[in-house]
């Protein structure tokens, strides 16, 4: 452990770069996962004096990157995400005497809290002056960790609140509706959220949840012939990014399905849940578990707020946090948290025994946690609820989409078949 007088160091060499890289108004570059949150993020933290620009979709060229300058058996969200990086800095947009990079980290043993240190390797001869950043709440690479003030924190639950709100009201959309439609409500939904940074009215969730409502209000979806549902769990970044899991949810909705994401606030809860269950299983964490239990107040409230701006709105809101816990113990205790953990399968019991029986696993390569409790759980689901229609899914930088998609028509195939036989 550091001495204090090291860590009076840390903290001095720390500041003073992050007011150089602000002074000098640094490019940082965000890999994509969930663009409505991201943006609302990226926002919010522009206001320090850096750029913040998240990574545009891509093509073929980024996988290969990864392949190229990770070791291929490193899971796939580290491949594509550190070639996105790659690709996006050789793309010639970029001074890259002033440009860095981020990534966030969950602290756990898997994917969030290890790629920082293949996509420094990465970098190493041909970009050396890039700084790689680090997002994160754990206390982890604390000279690169962007440094957050409880303001800017506070503003970040509630980006996350409001871009879970509008997901969730454009998947509910979607299928229904004309696409420009749906996509200008969104838009002026994330322009009037934007204006809203840094004024006391970003605040106003109540207010703001209305404004959201009122902006899809003729975009509801039609009950009398609601379109079978599909949800989605996983890995959370094959899950969320549209590059890394090929499209997955506009396949479904040009299938003629809904599809139905978990909330990233149930991530977040997730994670907050587990610190807290540390503590109560096994001592750990003393110092920090107050403050844990804090945030899991704050975070709970905020969702329990929403699903009730959402009554009677013809919109349906996420599950409640706690009924997804005890949904997940039926067959899983959740002292298992390695990865995605005990929230995939919890997810799949709660999307069952609700009204959506039909889910799709996605399963980078090199995940094993996840293919444990992803795949490896479908039995132990079905056997709860016989009827779920239950598909895995597994991505890796050189499989086809065709492939995928075949799998995807198989199951689509008997949701068909149960709907005629209904």
């Amino acid at each position: 452990m550091a001495s204090k007088k090291e860590r009076k160091q840390e903290a001095k060499e720390r500041r003073a770069f992050f007011k150089k890289i602000c002074k000098e108004h640094y490019t940082v570059i965000v890999p994509d996962m969930l663009p409505i949150h991201f943006d609302l993020i990226r926002s919010i933290l522009a206001k320090k004096g850096l750029n913040y620009v998240v990574v545009p979709p891509m093509g073929r060229e980024a996988k290969d990157e990864g392949l190229r300058t990770v070791q291929n058996d490193a899971c796939y969200p580290a491949i594509i995400t550190t070639g996105q990086f790659v690709a996006e800095l050789k793309s010639g947009k970029y001074d890259l005497n002033k440009t860095a990079v981020i990534m966030s980290q969950t602290g756990g043993g898997c994917r969030a809290s290890n790629y920082i240190s293949l996509i420094r390797k990465a970098f190493e001869k041909e970009f050396p002056t890039v700084p790689v950043l680090s997002l994160n709440f754990s206390g982890l690479e604390k000279m690169f960790s962007l440094p957050l003030n409880l303001r800017e924190m506070y503003q970040m639950i509630h980006a996350v609140m409001y871009g879970d709100m509008l997901m969730n009201l454009y998947d509910q959309s979607i299928p229904y509706h004309d696409e420009k439609e749906v996509n200008a409500a969104l838009n002026h939904c994330m322009d009037e959220l934007k204006k809203k940074i840094g004024h006391h009215c970003f605040y106003r969730r109540k207010a703001n949840y209305k404004m959201m409502l009122d902006a899809f209000k003729d975009l509801k979806p039609n009950l009398e012939k609601r379109k079978p549902r599909v949800g989605i769990v996983g890995e959370i970044y094959v899950k969320y990014s549209a590059y890394a899991n090929n499209n997955l949810a506009d396949f479904l909705v040009k299938q003629g399905c809904e599809v139905v994401y978990p909330s990233l606030a149930e991530f977040c809860l997730y994670c907050i849940y587990n610190n807290i269950n540390d503590y109560n299983q096994y001592g750990q964490g003393k110092a920090t578990v107050g403050a844990f239990k804090i945030a899991y107040k704050i975070f709970l409230k905020a969702t329990r707020t929403q699903a009730k701006a959402m009554k009677n709105s013809g919109f349906l809101p996420y599950e409640d946090f706690e009924h997804v816990v005890e949904e997940g113990k039926k067959v899983i205790n959740t002292g298992v948290k390695m990865g995605e953990g005990w929230l995939i399968p919890a997810e799949m019991v709660a999307f069952v025994e609700g009204d959506t029986k039909n889910i799709v696993v996605v399963q980078p390569f090199g995940c094993l946690p996840n293919h444990i409790v992803g795949k490896g759980m479908i039995r132990p689901v079905k056997a709860l609820v016989p009827e779920a229609n239950i598909i895995p899914l597994d991505f890796d930088a050189s499989s086809t989409q065709v492939n995928q998609e075949n799998r995807l028509k198989l199951m689509l195939a008997n949701l068909r078949r149960e709907m005629e036989e209904k």
